[in-house]
Formats: structure tokens, C-alpha cells, sequence
């Protein structure tokens, strides 16, 4: 745990220390040194960190969907702009590569997120919505760059709680479409965070077994930067609602 503790300080040092975007970047460069662009959480960490701004998660620009083709579409899309959505996602499948549990772990979340968004269509409102998924990305980041993690039952839970909040804020590009687009819609996005955390899971795997799985815990450090840039995002719109 002292490692945790280390890699939050340096990430805090360097995150107070640039404007808000770069704070990440800085907080990731003092943790990982120079090593960061050769490395092969880079790729990671550029994938992560360009689309940093979008916030909306619309595929379509706002609209609800008003087919089955742009339900899917849709739902393929909105866990790939969002990029807090995705950074989790990433996080849960190389969570499951270090885990006992495997893959069981990204499947709690992505059915979780289904009932989350069921929660949302039903207008049963989850507080601070945008607070715990900021939070939990920046959570799940930490446990991946921590070389003690809790038990898979624990980290399970996590993602279960995480999916409810993720599934309601997904819940709020689909409010108010018909019933074909809206089953469009969850099967799209429950296929791409399927697609996207089973890669991560392999990719963990490979890391931990070919390689060292000292690169997971960097990799877990870029979430970090991402997930505290969203949390430090939303506790200023909270503070200071525009």
C-alpha cells in the first residue's frame, strides 16, 4: 500500500502544478519518468488522454435515436466517446487479467450498467452521478497500480456498484426512444464494453505472463490521471455550476 500511497502523492504534485488537462499528463510522466514513451502503456495512456474534453457521451450530437440502426450505433459509440466510460471499461478488463475472478468482473459491471440504465428510463434519479463515475474510474486505477489488491468478491462489488451510476448516465442518450431503438441501443453498448474489456483482458494477461506485471500498475497509473482530471471536473461543476 505504500506504493499507492507514493504514486497519489506524485500524481497529486504534479496535477496541482498544471492546468487541468495537463495535469494528468504531468502527473503521469512524474510517476512513470522518461519511460513513458517507450513503454506499452503509452499507446494506453495517447488513447486515453486525446479525446480528454468530451464530456456530452452523444454519438448523436444530442438526438435520440429513432431507429434500430442508430439505437446500435449509438450504443457502440457512447462507450468509446465517453471517455470515462472507456477508461473504466479498460480498467475492469485488466483488473480481471490480475484477478481470481477473470472475466467475471468487466460481465457484473456490463450487466449492472443495463439495470443502471433501466434505473434511468424508469426515472429513478442516482445521485451525484457524474461524482461516483469520475470516482470510480480513479478508484479502479488505483487498485491497478497497487501491487495489493482487495479479494475478486470485493473488486466484483466495486464494478457492480460502479455499472449501476455508468448505466444511468448511459441511460440519458436513449431517454424517450421507442422500444426498438432502445433495444438496440443496450445491446450496442453492452457488445463494445464486451469487445473492449475482454481486449484489455487479454492484453493484461499477455502483460502478466509474457512480460512483467509491473506495466498493468502503469497502465493503472494513466487511469489514475484520467479518472482524478474527470473527478477534479466534476467537483468544480458542482461548486461552481455554470
Amino acid at each position: 500500500m505504500n506504493y499507492c500511497f507514493s504514486v497519489l502523492r506524485s500524481i497529486g504534485a504534479n496535477g496541482l502544478s498544471n492546468r487541468l488537462g495537463r495535469g494528468a499528463v504531468g502527473a503521469i510522466r512524474g510517476a512513470f519518468g522518461n519511460r513513458l514513451g517507450t513503454s506499452i502503456p503509452a499507446g494506453i495512456a495517447a488513447l486515453l488522454l486525446l479525446p480528454l474534453p468530451s464530456l456530452a457521451h452523444h454519438p448523436l450530437g444530442g438526438r435520440v435515436p429513432a431507429t434500430f440502426a442508430e439505437g446500435f450505433l449509438s450504443g457502440l459509440g457512447h462507450p468509446v466517446i465517453g471517455l470515462d466510460h472507456l477508461a473504466f471499461v479498460v480498467a475492469a478488463g485488466l483488473l480481471a487479467a490480475v484477478s481470481a475472478w477473470g472475466i467475471a468482473i468487466p460481465v457484473v459491471f456490463v450487466l449492472t450498467a443495463m439495470v443502471g440504465t433501466g434505473l434511468h428510463l424508469a426515472e429513478v434519479t442516482l445521485p451525484m452521478a457524474e461524482l461516483v463515475i469520475a470516482g470510480s474510474v480513479l478508484g479502479f486505477g488505483v487498485l491497478l497500480a497497487c501491487k495489493d489488491r482487495p479479494q475478486s468478491a470485493v473488486v466484483a462489488g466495486l464494478a457492480a456498484i460502479a455499472g449501476l451510476f455508468h448505466g444511468f448516465a448511459y441511460g440519458e442518450a436513449i431517454f424517450g426512444a421507442q422500444t426498438m431503438p432502445l433495444v438496440a441501443y443496450l445491446a450496442g453498448f453492452t457488445a463494445m464494453q464486451m469487445a473492449i474489456a475482454i481486449a484489455a483482458f487479454w492484453i493484461g494477461r499477455q502483460l502478466s505472463q509474457r512480460l512483467n506485471a509491473v506495466y498493468i500498475q502503469r497502465t493503472g497509473l494513466v487511469i489514475c490521471g484520467v479518472g482524478a482530471t474527470f473527478l477534479a471536473t466534476a467537483l468544480l461543476g458542482a461548486l461552481l455550476p455554470a
